[in-house]
């Protein structure tokens, strides 16, 4: 094993703070971080330089050896490593409580005292803590036989029950010296070699060979037991983990095994051989034992993944539970075949919850009565571009809006836990308790107008404050909206047009008195030490801050004073990256978003309105999360970077008198949301603090 890890991460890893220390523990603390950074590159699949630089053992990592990052997926390993020369490393409480304080640093986003190599991961540590998909392991490595003590497991036990309030996001694993060493040899070998017992089958011979039919889910999910990560080499993406979507794949395969079949769209594997071998030479079309030579499941990883889960939870119910897989040989296949197959089989337009609630009467009445009472647009169709905050708004930030302004305190932590909720119809659903009778198109528009301005009080807060205040400002959104609405908004519904200005220039310093009360009360009633994500995933937790914060503001309670730990200080301000380097890097803009184009000038816009007219679809792009060249045009299908897509619209607008440079993302506005400049800004807020001087978290003037 330590010849492995000096062999894969000698010149990697880094030991500068062991540069005085004797040889014997430097070469002992290596190959405890290597044998965490063998780890990380064993869970994410990356490279050996990539699980190097997941390694931030040293000072102040509180308990944490290596932070490993799921490329594509919300999904992060807390790693605690122990090495022995002899293969005896234990692992007890101690070690244990580190581990998990570790853990409650990052959620409360304390990267102030946590080393310089933690803090680098902090911005992508952050991006999976705001996921509400979010999967965190602590995953325990020893040189050893991997037994956890009764208090060690105790210890960890209690973190789930916390953090979990309202589904698995934390979990645990202990991995031992024999799952290292199995590592090791799965990599002397390059190729994975799979065998599938399959029934049913049909097998195509021309032009490439291939076999289609059944294989046991308990023979899958052993494939994953073997290989992990290995296992998906040329697929798009790895296993994402437990999302919602695997989870009712494990439900499934444990409570009806005999229907995942049909439920199933199955697998596909790419592979250079296929070795067949029939089950019985009397019964050629029976059963048949199929080897695959350096096999890949190019689709169908959330598949393999969840049934090796659930595989752990109950193993007997696999037996009964059949998966679909397609075999295919890549040996006689043309250059690119097999990328052209990995690419078709991952390609599909997905149906989501939203969808079918477009097919409801009313969404179609409100859109009418928008237009009709409003001169609103109001978009309820996935697809359709959302139009401009001053002109409208689609059923997503509406629902969003009503959600959080119902009097149960309880849809906005549901929302919170999975936004997919905001879909969910039946009696308790959502979608029904929102829209079954729905508000007058008034209420509506004004509900999502004032959501707005909450959620503005709320970028301003989080890069304003630091440590637990900025994660109340980031995770408590919903429920600040809730207690904005339950506290003054309804009442201000159906005012009159200027008691409605007044009320709007009013509310963002009311926001900031709540939200400065929530934070107050996040640690009085739950201490200053409790996880903040988890806390406004709690109906029960959240429910009791409603009404503290509330009872507060009735009566009139002073202002309680905000600990100094909480205020940021104000750094050097470091150079800012343009727009399109900060909206990619913080992947802040989804892949495949709508973009539209808006003038600059009223002689821009006279000048274009006609040559828009030909052609609507020229003022319409979608995005790329890509430094170079972001923006697809709908007009051609092609790329185009910002101001060169205008200039080049110029041109064929055929503009004599363009000006001869234009800044291009002030022209790009992604719908409800404002201008690629516009949140590129927001990005740039959340890191560095604009303000000078000390702040205090006190309401802003009325």
């Amino acid at each position: 094993m330590a010849a492995a890890i000096k062999r894969d991460f000698a010149d990697l890893v880094s030991m500068k703070d062991f540069l005085k220390k004797d040889e014997g523990e430097r070469e002992s603390a290596f190959l405890s971080r290597g044998l965490a950074a063998l780890f990380a590159r064993d869970v994410t699949g990356c490279d050996n330089a990539a699980a190097a630089a997941c390694v931030v053992d040293g000072r102040a990592d509180y308990g944490i050896d290596a932070v490993a990052i799921m490329d594509g997926a919300p999904q992060i390993w807390l790693i605690q490593s122990k090495w022995s020369n002899k293969g005896t490393a234990g692992f007890g409480v101690g070690e244990a409580l580190k581990l998990v304080n570790g853990l409650r640093r990052i959620d409360q986003r304390q990267y102030d005292r946590l080393n310089d190599r933690f803090s680098a991961l902090a911005d992508r540590v952050n991006a999976v803590l705001d996921d509400a998909r979010a999967r965190i392991t602590l995953l325990v490595v020893t040189m050893g036989p991997g037994e956890l003590s009764a208090e060690a497991v105790e210890c960890f036990e209690d973190a789930k029950s916390e953090f979990n309030s309202l589904g698995a996001m934390l979990d645990y694993e202990v991995r031992n010296a024999a799952d290292a060493w199995q590592i090791v040899r799965n990599e002397l070998t390059d190729q994975v070699t799979l065998q599938a017992k399959m029934a049913n089958w049909l097998r195509v011979q021309a032009p490439f060979e291939a076999y289609q039919g059944n294989v046991s889910a308990d023979e899958v999910a052993q494939w994953f037991g073997d290989h992990h990560g290995r296992l998906f080499e040329q697929n798009i993406r790895k296993s994402l983990g437990l999302t919602k979507v695997n989870n009712e794949i494990v439900r499934t395969l444990t409570e009806n095994p005999d229907a995942f079949w049909y439920f199933n769209n199955g697998i596909t594997v790419l592979c250079d051989t296929i070795e067949a071998t029939p089950f019985s030479r009397s019964d050629p079309r029976g059963p048949v034992t199929l080897k695959l030579a350096n096999a890949s499941v190019v689709n169908g990883a959330q598949t393999v993944a969840a049934a090796y889960e659930a595989s752990r939870k109950n193993p007997d119910a696999l037996l009964d539970a059949q998966v679909s897989v397609k075999v295919i040989s890549i040996q006689d296949c043309p250059d690119g075949f097999a990328t052209n197959i990995t690419t078709a089989t991952n390609t599909q337009n997905s149906v989501e919850r939203r969808d079918f609630v477009t097919l409801k009467p009313a969404q179609g009445e409100i859109r009418d009565d928008f237009l009709f009472h409003l001169q609103k647009t109001y978009v309820f169709r996935r697809g359709e571009l959302d139009p401009p905050p001053e002109a409208g708004c689609s059923i997503v930030e509406a629902a969003f809006a009503l959600a959080c302004a119902h009097n149960d305190s309880r849809l906005a932590v549901r929302i919170k836990v999975e936004p997919d909720e905001l879909w969910q119809e039946g009696t308790q659903g959502i979608y029904t308790r929102i829209f079954q009778k729905p508000p007058p198109v008034q209420q509506i528009w004004r509900a999502v107008l004032l959501h707005r301005v909450i959620r503005e009080v709320l970028h301003k807060a989080v890069a304003e404050r630091q440590g637990r205040a900025a994660g109340v400002a980031e995770h408590g959104g919903l429920l600040l909206a809730h207690l904005v609405f339950q506290h003054v908004g309804k009442n201000h519904f159906d005012d009159s047009d200027e008691e409605w200005a007044e009320f709007v220039a009013d509310a963002p310093g009311i926001a900031v008195d709540l939200l400065n009360r929530m934070t107050h009360y996040v640690d009085a009633e739950f201490s200053n030490t409790s996880f903040i994500r988890s806390t406004f995933m709690n109906e029960v937790r959240c429910r009791v801050l409603v009404k503290r914060v509330l009872d507060d503001m009735a009566s009139n309670a002073p202002l309680p004073v905000a600990s100094r730990e909480y205020l940021r200080p104000i750094p050097k301000k470091p150079r800012k990256p343009n727009a399109v380097s900060l909206l990619v890097d913080a992947a802040r803009i989804p892949e495949g978003a709508s973009l539209t184009f808006k003038t600059g000038s009223a002689v821009e816009a006279a000048t274009m309105q006609d040559w828009f007219a030909e052609n609507p679809s020229r003022k319409q792009a979608t995005w790329v999360n890509e430094r170079s060249k972001p923006i697809l045009w709908a007009a051609d299908g092609e790329r185009y970077s910002p101001s060169g897509l205008v200039t080049h619209m110029w041109r064929l607008a055929q503009w004599e008198n363009a000006p001869v440079a234009v800044q291009g993302t002030l022209r790009w506005v992604v719908p409800g949301q404002g201008t690629l400049v516009e949140l590129a800004d927001a990005v740039w807020r959340e890191r560095e603090a604009d303000d000078q001087g000390e702040l205090e978290l006190e309401s802003e003037p009325q």
